[in-house]
């Protein structure tokens, strides 16, 4: 028996008629439009962090030019050697009692008692702050910095042996400031200078209080680390802090 033959069907128009059927969807088919609410979006705020107040009794300025010449508190100075006695002179003026009408930092002064309480209140509102929720993280580590310098100047205050702890202004720092052509022989003198002044009065407090220099403590907290030897440093710095502020070079 002879197999019948399926007719062929004739697929050559299809795509056309597939192409036609998707411009009829396109064209009849309404589409709606995506709602969303109504805002308005805030424009940029340039934050401009204010200057900070500085009294000029609280700078220690040193100034170098493009010519290597040398100014010191807006005095010219000749011989840069001369920088540590300024700087000795400039923690020294107040330290034992303040001359408000001189132009050298001032020293505050704070007793065990009012250390103590300081302490106290910083515990609380750290403790306060950890059991608020979603606290900040930075403002957290903030408060723990806080209670730890609290601590660290009792401390200081118990080994200094004193009734008192006397601060130079915490606001007074040492600032360099050079230009791009200053000379880097200078500006390691500069460098130099300050420390050798700041060394000079840790190491005369350290011997009147430890009956030890202070080059001393330093070598040996490096080599053991010990705890005695890091209070000592603690309260030298304190007394006597390296605050200082190198100012961008200017061309």
């Amino acid at each position: 028996m002879a197999k019948r033959e399926i007719p062929e069907i004739n697929a050559g128009s299809m795509a056309d008629i597939a192409f036609l059927l998707l411009i009829f969807f396109l064209v009849t088919t309404t589409m709606d439009r995506d709602k969303a609410y109504k805002r308005s979006i805030p424009k940029k705020i340039e934050v401009v962090n204010e200057p900070v107040d500085v009294e000029q009794r609280n700078i220690m300025a040193i100034r170098a030019n493009s010519k290597d010449e040398l100014m010191v508190r807006d005095e010219i100075m000749t011989n840069p050697d001369e920088i540590s006695e300024r700087i000795l002179e400039w923690f020294r003026y107040n330290e034992q009692s303040n001359d408000l009408s001189s132009n050298f930092p001032l020293y505050s002064q704070i007793t065990m008692d009012e250390i103590r309480a300081q302490v106290v209140n910083a515990e609380k509102e750290l403790e306060d702050a950890e059991n608020t929720p979603d606290i900040a993280e930075d403002f957290l580590t903030f408060k723990e910095a806080q209670l730890l310098e609290w601590e660290k100047k009792e401390r200081a205050l118990k080994l200094y042996g004193k009734s008192v702890l006397r601060e130079i202004h915490q606001k007074a720092h040492i600032r360099i400031e050079v230009q791009v052509e200053t000379g880097y022989e200078l500006f390691a003198k500069i460098q130099s200078e300050i420390e050798e002044a700041i060394f000079e009065l840790r190491d005369e407090k350290a011997k009147s209080i430890f009956n030890e220099g202070y080059g001393t403590i330093i070598t040996r907290l490096a080599a053991d680390g010990e705890k005695e030897d890091k209070e000592k440093f603690e309260l030298l710095k304190i007394l006597y802090p390296d605050r200082i502020i190198e100012v961008k070079p200017k061309n």
